[in-house]
């Protein structure tokens, strides 16, 4: 599965941990600017990363949702990508975000709230979310 990982800077060993288990899981994760080849553009990139993409995840935290923060520029492509996220989006929270900070695009499917060790919640959540038949992922 292609994975895009959207999170802050602030998120970003707990990104970094993630995306080494799900690569380790062989999916094939987009992680910031370790997936950009030197050189190329970041912007174009993005776009290219978010479109090419079958899961969004988002690790959802304050910063992440801050006005101006590049996560919501990332977001909001994924949401002119999938108008209906169900399936294809995936919010963690992974530090305590007030809900109404909270993108309506993203409240609009159940939100991870990981109890225990996040990384491994966010690869079963994955991998149950790759188990479901192809039509209700799409809807």
């Amino acid at each position: 599965m292609r994975i895009f990982l959207s999170f802050s800077s602030a998120q970003r060993e707990l990104a970094e941990r993630v995306a080494l288990s799900l690569k380790g899981e062989d999916h094939d994760v987009f992680y910031d600017r370790a997936a950009l080849p030197a050189g190329e553009t970041y912007d174009a990139r993005i776009r290219e990363a978010v479109a090419a993409c079958d899961l969004f995840v988002f690790l959802l935290s304050p910063e992440a949702v801050e006005a101006g923060s590049y996560a919501l520029t990332e977001l909001r492509l994924a949401e002119l990508r999938w108008p209906r996220p169900g399936g294809h989006v995936l919010p963690v929270m992974v530090v305590a975000t007030p809900l109404e900070l909270v993108p309506a695009f993203l409240r609009s499917v159940s939100i991870l709230h990981p109890e225990g060790d996040a990384v491994a919640e966010i690869g079963d959540a994955i991998a149950r979310l790759r188990s479901l038949p192809r039509r209700r992922r799409l809807r």
